[in-house]
C-alpha cells in the first residue's frame, strides 16, 4: 500500500449541496452585500470592498486557485505566483496602505449593517496588516488565504516559504483539467523558482539586521533543502503532479524536469548557500524577544493572530486558568484508566507511553493511521446534525505531507477547499514516525482539522462576501 495516495473522503452529495448552497457557484454570487446596495455610501463601499478583494488575489495569485475562481477576470492569475522579494513585498505593503486610507475615510455609520459589517471587519484586517508591513522583516498572514495559519519573522524556515507551500499547493489547489492548466502549471514551477530567488533575497538582507534562524531551526532547515535539492528531479512530487495530472494533454513530464533541472535547483541551491554563510551566526535564543524590536512585534503578532487587545501576561494567566480546568476534568479520567499517581503532567507523559495506544511502526502503522482517520471522519459526519441545523458538505481529503518536508512540518494541518466545491479541502497528515499520533489523540486531531474543525469551518466561512472570506483569520 503507498501512503503517498490520497484518501478521499466525500458525500455522495458534495457536489449538489455545495451547489445549493452557493446558488450559481460563480464567484460574484458570493458577494451578497451587493444585494442590499440601495444607497450612494453602500454603492461607494463596495467598491472599496471590491477593490481591497481584487487587490488580495492579485498581490496573492495562489488564492484564486485555493479557493476555485482562477476563471474569467481571474483566469491570467493561475499561471502566477506571489512575489516574494524585497520589491515586491514592498510593493504590497504600498498598495495596503494606500487601500487602507481610502478604506478609513468610509463613514460606517452612514451603510446598511450588511455593508457596515463588510466594511468594519476589512478595514480592521488591513490595519493589522499595514502594522505587520512597518517591521522590517518578517511576513505578514492577514491578507494572503494561504497564510491564515502564520504570520512569521522569517521568510524562511522549516515550515514556512516557498519550498515548503508551493509543491504541495500546486498538487493540491492547481487544478489540471486542459492544455492551458498544465502549461499554467509549468509557469508557475518557473514563478516558484522566482520566488525562491526573491525568498533568499530577503534571508541575506534579514540576516544583515540579526533576524536569523535559531541553530536547530537552521540546521533542519537546511536538511529538508538539501535532501530536495539532492533528489533526482523526475522523482519529485512537484514534477510528478504535472506528469500525471497532465498526461491526458501532453507529454509534461519532461518539460517539468527541465524547469526543475534548469531554475528551480540553481535557486535551492542560492537559498541554501545564503543560509549556509548565515549559520555560522545563529543561536538558541529562539524567542521574537531576541529580534530587533522584538517585543513590539510578538504584542503586534498577538493582535494579528487572534484580534484581541489582552496583554501577553493576560493571555499567559488565562492559559493558566483554562489548564487548571482541563486538569481537574482530566484526574477522574486517568484514574479510571489506571493512572492513579504523580501529577497530571507525568501521567499523560506514562500514558503517551503505554503501548495500548500506539500505532504499529513503519508502513502498517501508516495504513493504520489513515484507516483510523476514516473510521473517526465517518463517525463525526453522522453526528454533525446533532450539533449543526445548517449542515455543509464537509468536502475533504485525507492526505500525507510530503516526506521532502516532514521533517520540519507540524503534526498535521486542515483546510477548507475551493468556493465552488469543486476542490476538496485537505487534512494533512505527518506519517514521518507512527509515534507522533496515538490512539487517544488522533480521533481529537482529525476533528481539529477537519470535521468540524478547518475543513468544516472553511465552507462556512465562504457564506460570507468574498472579501471577507478571503482574509487570514487564524482565530
Amino acid at each position: 500500500m503507498k501512503f503517498s495516495r490520497r484518501t478521499l473522503l466525500q458525500t455522495s452529495t458534495a457536489a449538489a449541496a455545495t451547489s445549493v448552497l452557493l446558488g450559481t457557484g460563480c464567484a460574484e454570487s458570493k458577494d451578497l452585500s451587493k444585494a442590499v446596495a440601495t444607497s450612494a455610501p453602500d454603492a461607494g463601499a463596495l467598491t472599496l470592498l471590491d477593490n481591497a478583494k481584487n487587490f488580495m488575489l492579485r498581490a496573492y495569485p495562489e488564492t484564486a486557485s485555493s479557493v476555485g475562481i482562477a476563471t474569467g477576470d481571474y483566469a491570467a492569475l493561475k499561471s502566477q505566483l506571489t512575489d516574494r522579494s524585497i520589491a515586491g513585498q514592498e510593493k504590497i505593503a504600498r498598495d495596503v496602505r494606500a487601500l487602507l486610507s481610502n478604506l478609513k475615510g468610509t463613514d460606517i455609520d452612514a451603510l446598511s449593517p450588511e455593508v457596515a459589517l463588510d466594511m468594519d471587519v476589512v478595514t480592521s484586517v488591513f490595519e493589522r496588516a499595514a502594522e505587520g508591513f512597518d517591521f522590517p522583516y518578517g511576513d505578514v498572514a492577514q491578507l494572503n488565504y494561504n497564510w491564515s495559519y502564520r504570520n512569521s519573522p522569517y521568510a524562511v524556515a522549516q515550515n514556512t516559504g516557498a519550498f515548503v507551500e508551493i509543491p504541495s499547493f500546486l498538487d493540491a489547489s492547481h487544478a489540471i483539467e486542459s492544455a492551458d492548466d498544465a502549461d499554467a502549471y509549468l509557469m508557475r514551477m518557473q514563478a516558484y523558482a522566482a520566488q525562491l530567488d526573491g525568498e533568499t533575497e530577503r534571508v541575506k538582507a534579514d540576516g544583515a539586521k540579526g533576524v536569523i534562524l535559531p541553530d536547530f531551526l537552521m540546521e533542519k532547515t537546511l536538511g529538508q533543502l538539501r535532501g530536495a535539492r539532492d533528489r533526482a528531479p523526475a522523482k519529485w512530487g512537484l514534477v510528478q503532479s504535472v506528469a500525471t495530472r497532465g498526461k491526458a494533454y501532453g507529454a509534461y513530464e519532461d518539460k517539468a524536469v527541465s524547469i526543475a533541472t534548469q531554475d528551480v535547483i540553481p535557486a535551492l541551491t542560492r537559498q541554501i548557500q545564503a543560509l549556509e554563510t548565515l549559520a555560522p551566526k545563529a543561536n538558541s535564543d529562539a524567542g521574537v524577544w531576541a529580534k530587533p524590536n522584538g517585543d513590539t512585534y510578538y504584542d503586534w503578532t498577538i493582535k494579528a493572530s487572534t484580534t484581541t487587545n489582552m496583554t501577553a501576561d493576560e493571555i499567559h494567566q488565562m492559559g493558566l486558568d483554562e489548564l487548571a480546568s482541563l486538569q481537574a476534568r482530566m484526574e477522574p479520567i486517568l484514574q479510571s484508566v489506571g493512572y492513579s499517581q504523580g501529577s497530571v503532567g507525568a501521567r499523560m507523559s506514562a500514558l503517551g507511553a503505554d503501548p495500548r495506544y500506539h500505532f504499529k511502526e513503519g508502513d502498517p502503522g501508516r495504513a493504520e493511521i489513515m484507516s483510523f482517520i476514516e473510521d473517526a471522519v465517518a463517525d463525526i459526519r453522522s453526528r454533525m446534525p446533532q450539533a449543526f441545523e445548517t449542515l455543509v458538505p464537509g468536502f475533504l481529503k485525507v492526505e500525507r505531507i510530503s516526506p521532502d518536508v516532514e521533517a520540519g512540518a507540524p503534526g498535521a494541518y486542515g483546510g477548507a477547499g475551493s468556493i465552488d466545491g469543486t476542490q476538496p479541502g485537505h487534512f494533512w497528515i505527518n506519517l514521518r514516525s507512527t509515534d507522533l499520533h496515538n490512539k487517544f489523540n488522533l480521533a481529537d486531531l482529525t476533528y481539529h482539522e477537519a470535521i468540524p474543525g478547518h475543513v468544516w469551518q472553511g465552507e462556512y466561512a465562504f457564506k460570507q462576501s468574498l472579501t471577507r472570506s478571503l482574509l487570514a483569520f487564524n482565530a
